[in-house]
């Protein structure tokens, strides 16, 4: 659970720390790869309060990290370092998207451009090579989605056309495994999404 949060620091502060300590504000050559426009992907994912019933994006006006949307350029700017795994694969575009559900739920939604079907499985291989990630997602095939079930909930990794997902669910307790039907409605709401 660690390296995954760790990995997607959403608390300001605590991400520029790490980033100085690691040495980690360094940009990227490239340069978006011809995607597509950062706020136009940010809002075709961006998920809707009530979208997922029960969920609701985070408001909190200390969060200034609850909505964005990176390039291959500044994604270094939302994660602590890890940015190359993603950058090296062909990821171009990425929207984060704090959610929280029924309390004390939580849901990082990460979002990300490939280019490419093969980029984006790429990715997911990876992560799931990675985490030892075994968890199934009914309905869909451990091809295509995997969880990494944590101490207080589970990481699902996902690639449907040249998109690749990551979910972070968080906050459920004794039984992370309740998240994982919580994960489906949130993969079906974002492959409704990925045209």
């Amino acid at each position: 659970m660690l390296r995954t949060y760790y990995r997607h620091l959403s608390c300001p502060l605590a991400g520029l720390l790490v980033m100085m300590m690691m040495g980690a504000c360094s940009g990227s050559s490239n340069t978006n790869g011809g995607a597509s426009d950062p706020t136009a992907f940010g809002q075709k994912y961006k998920l809707a309060d009530g979208e997922i019933l029960g969920w609701k994006q985070t408001t909190d006006p200390t969060d200034s990290m609850a909505f964005g949307v990176y390039t291959d350029a500044n994604l270094n700017n939302r994660i602590d370092g890890g940015n190359e795994a993603y950058i090296s694969r062909g990821m171009r575009l990425a929207m984060y998207q704090d959610m929280t559900g029924p309390d004390p739920n939580i849901c990082t939604v990460v979002a990300m451009d490939f280019g490419t079907d093969a980029s984006a499985k790429a990715m997911f291989d990876y992560e799931k090579g990675l985490t030892g990630a075994t968890t199934a997602v009914p309905p869909y095939d451990t091809a295509t989605a995997i969880g990494e079930t944590l101490s207080t909930g589970v990481t699902v990794y996902a690639h449907l056309k040249a998109s690749y997902f990551e979910l972070l669910f968080d906050g459920y307790g004794a039984d992370p495994s309740a998240a994982v039907p919580v994960a489906t409605q949130f993969l079906q709401a974002l492959a409704a999404k990925t045209k």
